[in-house]
Formats: structure tokens, sequence, C-alpha cells
């Protein structure tokens, strides 16, 4: 059986961030996605609804040595948010414009895995992990669909929303919001005098609206709806290109988000609803934050629970903290979130 000192389950921006920061810290990981390889390429006609990401993302990505992957995968920018009549810029620094970008999700984790990979990171593609191996209490390894097993000191569970490694071990998932139903799709924009440099969000009495527009004839929009089982604006007024896709934003997080051989980041730990508008950052500070834990772990192994301890402790106190914000974001919108 193949052994590796950590092996990170899921490509997206926090599994990627986690693999190469061990790699960095001189810690042999395995990267395990269900992806297949794809290639990221310029001039996609925005199959795929986009992600914003803010401008100060960027140094994060540079540190990882990918940051690359915003210009591959960049389909239109923002420099500030429209909230009715008022047009908030990005930028914290009176007299700078600041520069975001709504991304294709696909490309930017397609050339995040890719150079990962060219650093000498050993990614297994089309992978999907169905059970965990423990050893006592300990998390020592992983099993593949396919019956394949691998073996790794630590695992890092980076499985977003699929949130595999909680829900195998069956921890408890506090919640901290009432249920929260979010949609998102694209649409053709026919609006030629629509300023395309500025995203729109939208608040309604159940939820709220977010609009991104693209450099190719399209926009992605996201709705959400704060009651269970709603679609919200089922009768979409837009013309839809591609599919939509829908899913449970309720907030929660896993208490606690490590054990022992484990931890997770990014979503897999704690979910919170797009309007934190920092979704691809949280997932790479928990990554990198993940993966230096488990550097320390392997450096000083008799006190590795302690740094687990310490990675759950950062790691609740930065959801709550966010959780606490959006609550009062919005209360000031007049959105019911508890």
């Amino acid at each position: 059986m193949e052994h590796f000192d950590v092996i990170v389950i899921g490509s997206g921006p926090a599994g990627v961030a986690a693999a190469i920061t061990c790699l960095q810290g001189g810690v042999r990981p395995l990267l395990v996605t269900e992806q297949s390889i794809r290639i990221p390429v310029a001039g996609n006609e925005g199959a795929e609804p986009l992600q914003s990401l803010h401008p100060g993302v960027q140094s994060l990505l540079d540190r990882l040595h990918i940051g690359g992957a915003t210009a591959h995968a960049s389909r239109g920018t923002y420099t500030g948010i429209r909230l009715g009549e008022t047009v908030n810029p990005l930028s914290t620094v009176p007299g700078e414009t600041w520069t975001g970008n709504h991304i294709d999700p696909g490309l930017f984790a397609a050339y995040a895995v890719q150079q990962a990979e060219l650093m000498g990171v050993r990614v297994l593609y089309g992978a999907r992990v169905t059970d965990i191996i423990l050893d006592g209490p300990a998390v020592s390894g992983i099993i593949l669909a396919d019956g394949e097993s691998f073996y790794g000191d630590y695992v890092i569970d980076a499985t977003g929303l699929r949130r595999f490694t909680g829900r195998y071990l069956n921890f408890e998932e506090q919640i901290h919001s009432r249920p929260l139903v979010c949609y998102t799709g694209n649409s053709l924009d026919d609006d030629d005098h629509r300023d395309k440099d500025t995203a729109i969000f939208t608040p309604g009495k159940s939820g709220w609206k977010w609009e991104a527009f693209s450099a190719f004839g399209y926009y992605t929009w996201t709705k959400l709806a704060v009651r269970a089982g709603a679609r919200p604006d089922s009768k979409q007024p837009e013309e839809k290109t591609g599919r939509v896709r829908g899913g449970d934003m309720q907030w929660r997080v896993f208490r606690p988000v490590v054990s022992p051989g484990m931890l997770m980041v990014g979503d897999a730990a704690g979910v919170l609803d797009p309007a934190a508008g920092q979704g691809i950052l949280n997932g790479l500070l928990s990554g990198i934050m993940g993966a230096e834990t488990i550097i320390k772990c392997t450096r000083r192994p008799l006190i590795a629970n302690w740094y687990l301890t310490q990675y759950d402790s950062w790691y609740i106190n930065l959801f709550n903290k966010k959780a606490q914000m959006l609550k009062k974001k919005y209360a000031g919108l007049d959105i019911a979130i508890d």
C-alpha cells in the first residue's frame, strides 16, 4: 500500500492551497480529486456560472505560485458593488481603483491543480473517496470507489459541500441560521447600456439576488431565499443559458473540525452563504492554515493533538466572526436570518 505524509481530499481552492503548502513545508502530499484532467483555456462561452474573486485574494494565490489562475479563469471584471442607488467601490484606499474578477470556477481549479502537479504534488484524478481507514481513533487513510486504498499520516478534508469526513464520522453540526436555499445560473445580457464593471446586489423580503457580468454577452445570477424548500423567484424573466444549480446554504459548522489524524478545511468544515463574499479567500486561508498545522504535527508528533486543537479554535473563531458580521449585514437589510 502506498503511503503519504498527508492525503488531501478535494481540489477546490482549499484543497489546492493545502496540498501546495504541505509541499512547500517538506510534507509529501497526495491530492485526490473527482475531477478529470481539464486544460484551462481562454475564450470560454460561459457554460459554468461565475464566481466573484475579490482582488485581495491575489496575494495568497501568488504566495502559492498559482497567481496565473485568475487571468486564465477571468470572464469579466468589476470595481464596485451596486446596492440600490449606491455603488460601493472594492477599494478601501481613497483615489485607488481595485479590480476584482468574475471567474469560471472550473477553469480556475483546473489551472491551480495542474500548477500544483508541476510543482511536484502527486495528483490522483477521477477518484471518489467512499470510506475512511481508521487506526483506533485516528484517521489513517482512505478507500476509493474502485476499492483502492491509500494510507497517510494525516488526511485533510477539502471536499466542499460534500463535507465527506464530518458526515462519515458522524460529527455534530452546529446550525447558525434558518434554512437557506441558493440557486445560480447564467442568463443572456441584452442591456448594452448597463455598467458591466459593477456587480449588483439586490436585497428582498426573504433573500437577495447577485448579478455578475461577463465579457461574453451573458451574466451570472445567484439568488438566495431564507425559507425551507423554497426556490427563489422560480419563474425567471431572464433567458437562461445552461443549467441552473441549487444548493443548501444553511449556515453550519462541524464541531469539532479535527480528530486524530484529520482536519477539515473550507466548506467541508463550515458553510456560510455566498453573501459573505469571501468563499475563495476563506478556502485558501483555511487550506494554508490546515496544512501549516499538519506540518507542525509531523515535526513534533508528541504534541500533534495540541496543534490540531489550536487549528480547531482558529477555525471556529473565524467562522463565528464572519457569521456575526453577516448577521449584522442582513439585519441592516431587514433580512431575518435567525
